[in-house]
């Protein structure tokens, strides 16, 4: 029966969320992000030598592409993901429902994945494509590399996704939850432009590889095999640190937002039950 009603819950949540022509609009914004982002494959190499660089090519077209999109995810995102929590409390539907015998665990889900599930399937099915139409002669290795998309965009979007939950908790009005939780997310990502690998290992510039859209994407480059091409202080934490310690970086930050949201969700409308 619960699993029923979740399942109601959730093709509704999804039908609300990306009713016309708010899909359509996503698609073209991260399709027009991410088609000029594509690197063909344009060296001469030596015979020997070209599966290697072919497949460095392939890779480093991956993270491009997924780095391009990026931006469009975090708007996206924090703006639908505000959008959800907030309309919902500010016209009263969400204490309507919570009237109801329904699980605030499970109402918090749907919502939460509603929106976080979609996007993060259309950026590596974007990656998939766009990528695949310049390296089609290798379908295998474009579809085994840009898989490496989705968890790493996953996990940028629970985080991007629990700001806006907190905001829409916060401020419980459409617009501003909408505002606040787009600037916030933008200001993240705009940390994601700054050269770290250029700072020396006691900057503060070092420090900015671990924040949280940067560090997925350094996480991406790490699990994808992308050695940084200059490199002028090699004691810098972008460089020293493993694929394994991003990955860590990684969940913390898909975690630190979300987890402490679903815990005051569940617990700010006991009181409907």
């Amino acid at each position: 029966m619960s699993l029923r009603v979740g399942l109601a819950l959730l093709k509704a949540e999804l039908d609300k969320v990306w009713a016309r022509p708010i899909l359509e609009i996503t698609v073209a914004f991260m399709a027009t992000m991410a088609i000029f982002m594509v690197q063909p494959f344009t060296e001469i190499v030596d015979h020997s030598k070209f599966s290697i660089v072919f497949q460095s090519a392939l890779a480093g077209s991956v993270s491009s592409t997924v780095a391009s999109l990026l931006l469009p995810l975090v708007i996206m995102c924090g703006v639908l993901m505000a959008l959800s929590f907030a309309r919902d409390y500010e016209s009263g539907l969400m204490l309507s429902i919570l009237s109801v015998p329904v699980s605030r665990k499970m109402f918090f889900a749907v919502k939460f994945f509603a929106v976080v599930l979609p996007l993060a399937l259309l950026s590596w099915i974007l990656t998939t494509f766009f990528v695949g139409l310049t390296f089609y002669s290798s379908p295998w290795l474009v579809l085994q590399l840009s898989f490496y998309a989705l968890p790493v965009t996953f996990l940028s979007l629970m985080f991007c996704g629990g700001i806006g939950v907190l905001v829409a908790l916060l401020v419980k009005r459409s617009i501003p939850a909408v505002l606040t939780s787009l600037l916030a997310n933008f200001f993240f990502w705009f940390l994601t432009n700054i050269d770290t690998l250029s700072s020396g290992g006691d900057s503060y510039a070092n420090y900015l590889c671990l924040t949280p859209y940067k560090g997925a994407l350094v996480f991406l480059n790490k699990l994808l095999g992308l050695a940084p091409k200059a490199i002028s202080m090699t004691d810098t934490l972008e460089v020293t640190l493993s694929a394994g310690a991003f990955g860590v970086l990684a969940v913390f930050w898909a975690c630190v937002l979300v987890v402490p949201m679903f815990v005051y969700f569940c617990r700010r409308f006991e009181i409907c039950e």
